[in-house]
């Protein structure tokens, strides 16, 4: 009897102990997968820049003539800091010299003024002059305001832009943020959003008052922002203004831009078709100019700064001759005119037409191909070297809102090239082939139901026994929380009465015991 009642004693003992044990956390080890060593990157050869002009053909002597034409050009330039670029690709750049340099840069600085107050204010809202931007005297260039004169936004920029008035930059400063100081502060700002990390304003005008300086490079970064406006594009390129009267100016005031590339007629020294803009600008430490021209749809950007030397007018007039020099030689040499044909060759597609009633969608494609016929760009022969060379590739968008019924040789759309995020063809895009309407839609199959097939009674003994193949063992994954607690929930209901059943069953054999003890 001994034995039966240890023995129950000690099952009841693990009975009660089993559900803390399932309860718990079953911590498993993990052996992760070892990481492959991560194999650095090889360090990518530069690709050569093919020959200048190889994909036009140019000899060796013609590549030499360039070469020797470029130094004659850019070689002679006198200014501290030059940059000579591609407005819409700033690293095609053509001359640059002392690029991120500093230098005071004068009126320059009014380029920004400009583009905020543009981008801030209605061209027709007036401005009453502050009393501020009357008060400059000895070298400041003034428009002529007087306190609380009325004036348009607009002829506040003319007055800016063409004859460079500190007095209309006070003006909008003021307007827009209350003093100098807090208009500088905009002005960083925006820098800053453009990049322009060698640039520091201290004031709307340009004035030599703390450290207002830029570099030849960030000043083409702001040009090359300011002109995607077009009020700006449209003030800078104006040769002639007038003023209005109002009522504190009896008579209109006409004024003349100082940059003479615009203003210049085409009998004078600096007369430029294509030039667009944009400023002058003078320091103690030389003069300044940003000047852009503009041929087909390829605008250049120069920028000079610190041209030295006793007389104003001669560096001036110097500036404008190099800045011309330069037009003249970029548009004559390093651009040209390249056909679709020759650059692309030939380009088909597939596109999807629109086709009423129609379900199946390969039904609904069309072969489709580019029409190089006629078109043209102008553009950098350096770009059109590399393109040819297959060093760089177009990007293409297609543009097609075509429905059937299509006609074979239908145009059906567009297919743009582009290249550094600048157009270079947009070609019609031609049907191969015809597309009809069908008259009834294309039916679809209907998939058939799947058959669960009655299974016959066999017997076992007859079936030959498959050893099923080897499968790999997939990692034990730790169960949820909530899971586990769920199953502890679960043995805790089933082992609890059957303990409590043991239980009794002892109580009962330890009684009868003591009964029969007695007796």
């Amino acid at each position: 009897m001994k034995p039966i009642r240890t023995t129950l004693l000690w099952l009841l003992i693990a009975l009660l102990l089993l559900p803390a044990v399932s309860s718990a956390e079953t911590h498993i080890h993990y052996d992760p997968a070892p990481t492959p060593e991560e194999t650095p990157e090889p360090t990518p050869t530069p690709t050569p820049t093919p020959p200048f002009g190889i994909s036009l053909g140019y000899t060796d002597e013609q590549r030499e003539e360039h070469e020797t034409r470029s130094r004659n050009v850019f070689g002679a330039a006198r200014a501290n800091g030059v940059f000579v670029a591609d407005a819409s690709d700033l690293s095609l750049c053509f001359y640059a010299k002392h690029a991120n340099d500093t230098y005071p840069n004068g009126s320059t600085t009014k380029i920004m003024t400009a583009l905020l107050a543009i981008e801030a204010l209605p061209m027709d809202e007036v401005l009453i002059t502050p009393r501020e931007a009357t008060l400059l005297g000895g070298t400041n260039t003034m428009l002529g305001l007087v306190p609380d004169e009325p004036m348009s936004v607009e002829d506040l920029l003319y007055g800016l832009m063409l004859v460079s008035g500190n007095d209309c930059a006070i003006t909008l400063a003021y307007r827009l943020d209350g003093s100098e100081e807090a208009f500088a502060e905009r002005m960083n700002e925006r820098a800053a959003e453009l990049g322009m990390v060698d640039t520091n304003f201290t004031n709307p005008c340009g004035r030599n008052v703390g450290d207002n300086h830029s570099s030849p490079y960030d000043l083409a970064v702001l040009t090359a922002e300011a002109l995607k406006n077009e009020q700006f594009r449209k003030i800078v390129a104006t040769a002639d203004y007038t003023i209005p009267a109002n009522e504190m100016r009896r008579d209109p005031l006409p004024i003349r831009n100082s940059n003479r590339l615009v203003s210049d007629g085409p009998r004078r020294d600096f007369y430029c078709p294509e030039a667009i803009g944009v400023k002058t600008g003078a320091t103690a430490l030389g003069t300044c100019l940003v000047a852009a021209a503009k041929h087909e749809d390829v605008t250049i950007i120069v920028v000079q700064l610190g041209l030295r030397g006793e007389d104003n007018n001669a560096k001036r007039e110097e500036e404008f001759g190099r800045a011309l020099q330069y037009f003249n030689y970029i548009f004559a040499f390093e651009y040209t005119d390249i056909d679709a044909g020759t650059m692309i060759g030939s380009y088909s597609d597939v596109i999807s037409v629109k086709m009423p009633f129609e379900t199946d969608p390969e039904l609904c494609k069309l072969n489709v191909h580019a029409d190089t016929n006629g078109a043209l760009a102008y553009r950098a022969i350096r770009e059109i070297d590399l393109l040819l060379a297959g060093d760089e590739s177009f990007d293409v968008s297609i543009d097609t809102q075509a429905e059937a019924p299509v006609k074979a040789g239908q145009n059906v759309g567009t297919a743009t090239f582009s290249y550094r995020g600048r157009v270079w063809f947009t070609l019609p895009l031609i049907a191969d082939n015809a597309l009809a309407i069908p008259l009834t839609p294309t039916p679809m199959p209907t998939p058939e139901p799947t058959k669960v097939p009655d299974t016959p009674a066999i017997d076992d003994a007859d079936v030959p026994v498959d050893t099923p193949a080897p499968t790999e063992t997939p990692a034990p994954t730790e169960p949820p929380a909530d899971h586990r607690q769920a199953e502890n929930k679960a043995a805790m209901q089933i082992l609890l009465p059957l303990a409590g059943v043991l239980l009794l069953l002892i109580v009962a054999l330890l009684i009868r015991k003591r009964i029969r003890s007695r007796r």
